[in-house]
């Protein structure tokens, strides 16, 4: 985003450069390292321009600009918050419009909106003001287009889950249905075969049990045979005398 830290530094460059006191010096050297791009060294002329002359609002406006330029968007923020609360409008609005950018850059676009909003409260004509107030009202609605539909397909996703939940767990209910049946089935069948085999056991022993009677009374039939023949005997021996 374009931010008014150049444009601003010239100007406080120039007006500042006849005067040789340290906070002025501190101010020069710290536009030349930022000119430069030497961010830290820059960061670090404000920082004692600002213990040199902590009422003013120069020495964190510059260091927030510093900030920016090295990417650190929430150290920006917060110099340029400072800036704010001892600054004229001036350099009020163009605070406000920088805060407005660190927070673009981080996508947070409502705290955008409002920054450029307090911008134009002041300077209600800038063109900066307004065009980055329309992107970042751009870039609210397209985020909060995108959130919908991550919304709508976390909700897709979720009732997918519970439907594969429902699904998984009538599936194990159902398995455990079906094996519930197949060991009942198969202690039928187990008990049908046991019953089976003391059937067959049982006559087995009837069928021994008749054999041995048979066998008995065959003895006793051959026993009794032999009673009579004795029996038959002894009366012919009987008649012979």
């Amino acid at each position: 985003m374009n931010d008014k830290t150049l444009l601003f530094f010239l100007v406080i460059s120039f007006a500042t450069t006849a005067s040789g006191d340290e906070y002025r010096s501190k101010i020069n050297e710290g536009y030349e390292y930022y000119k430069n791009g030497e961010y830290n060294n820059a960061t670090e002329n404000y920082r004692q321009a600002g213990i040199i002359k902590p009422d003013k609002a120069l020495p964190n406006f510059g260091k927030g600009a510093a900030l920016y330029r090295s990417n650190d968007f929430e150290g920006a923020g917060k110099e340029y918050g400072i800036t704010i609360d001892k600054g004229d409008d001036e350099i009020r609005a163009d605070a406000y419009y920088n805060i407005g950018n660190a927070f673009y850059e981080t996508e947070k676009y409502d705290d955008a909106i409002k920054s450029y909003i307090n911008a134009l409260k002041i300077n209600h004509d800038d063109k900066d003001y307004k065009h980055n107030l329309e992107m970042a009202l751009l870039k609210q609605q397209l985020q909060q287009q995108q959130q919908n539909q991550d919304e709508s397909q976390d909700r897709k996703e979720q009732k997918q889950e519970r439907q594969d939940k429902r699904e998984k767990d009538q599936k194990e209910q159902d398995q455990k249905q079906q094996d519930q049946r197949d060991q009942e089935r198969a202690d039928s069948e187990k008990k049908e075969q046991r019953q089976q085999q003391q059937s067959a056991d049982d006559q087995q022993m009837s069928e021994d049990e008749a054999e041995n009677l048979l066998s008995r009374f065959e003895e006793d039939e051959k026993e009794i045979q032999e009673r009579l023949k004795q029996v038959n005997i002894g009366r012919s021996s009987g008649h012979d005398w």
